[in-house]
């Protein structure tokens, strides 16, 4: 499994309508890519949240990222960052649901 973290800073005034946009847009396009196996989305309303996408394998991580699909899904929040996004990925050494 591999994972990638995206650190988003998004204007306070725009979160609402952020939100309801990764909803409507991001995530039914997200969910057709191959190895795509989850996505969690963390904040607050002062305008601090992450983006967690969970791959199947690395190659599937990397073919996403190489396709440009990222940076397609990325403009239309563009208006909303209050700084650009930061990401990292990292390979899953350990994982466990209990």
């Amino acid at each position: 499994m591999f994972v990638r973290f995206v650190h988003l800073e998004v204007k306070p005034e725009c979160w609402d309508e952020a939100v309801a946009l990764f909803r409507q847009t991001t995530f039914p396009l997200l969910e057709k890519e191959p190895g795509f196996m989850r996505v969690i989305l963390t904040g607050e309303r002062s305008g601090k949240a992450m983006l967690v996408t969970m791959w199947q394998t690395p190659e599937h991580h990397h073919a996403y990222e190489a396709s440009g699909e990222a940076e397609k899904l990325t403009e239309p929040f563009r208006e909303m960052f209050a700084a650009p996004p930061r990401a990292e990925s990292h390979p899953v050494v350990f994982d466990r649901e209990f």
